[in-house]
């Protein structure tokens, strides 16, 4: 028997919008995996930066002496939150934004500008992606203070952030979706 091109029938992947072809769903789906991929990694990077500060003070104020590489870990955690945040945020309209031009014009203007929204994500997302991989290339040799490790992976974090957001972003479009403007006038 033939599976029907649209609907959530037997067949779709699960959670994917009914009414759509196969690709479009299937595009959705894997931009939520990534989504739900990356609240798990980034949930595990708040909970080591949270338990390395509390070591950090321990250190400092119970034993006498702070541990020199909590502090660098931190830093450096914190930075891969922020680049892998850009793609986790991107799909529910979690980034910044103001909504007054956009919800102000006729739903065909409102298109035009959310896709130079879109263009210029995109254009930012290489961009970042671009300098990242410079910087990680160009500090690849160099190692950290404390932890000795090379100054790439802190870097990197800059061009896997914002491959991830273009990636997510690409799917989401491709999904037929359009990122809200603001989660907070978008969610019921």
């Amino acid at each position: 028997m033939i599976e029907p091109a649209l609907g959530a029938g037997a067949g779709a992947p699960e959670g994917a919008p009914a009414g759509r072809p196969a690709a479009p769903r299937a595009a959705i789906v894997w931009a939520r995996r990534i989504e739900q991929g990356l609240d798990v990694v980034l949930g595990l990077m708040l909970i080591a930066v949270a338990l390395t500060l509390f070591y950090q003070v321990f250190g400092r104020y119970v034993i006498g002496r702070a541990p020199a590489w909590t502090e660098e870990l931190a830093r450096m955690l914190v930075a891969w939150m922020a680049m892998l945040g850009t793609a986790a945020c991107l799909r529910t309209g979690g980034h910044i934004a103001v909504g007054a031009l956009v919800d102000a014009v006729p739903p065909r203007v409102r298109v035009v500008l959310l896709g130079l929204r879109d263009a210029a994500m995109m254009a930012t997302a290489g961009v970042l992606g671009w300098a990242g991989t410079r910087f990680a290339v160009m500090n690849g040799a160099q190692e950290s203070a404390a932890m000795e490790i090379p100054m790439s992976i802190p870097y990197s974090a800059m061009c896997v952030g914002a491959v991830l957001m273009a990636i997510v972003l690409a799917l989401v479009r491709l999904g037929g979706e359009t990122p809200p403007v603001d989660a907070a006038l978008h969610s019921e």
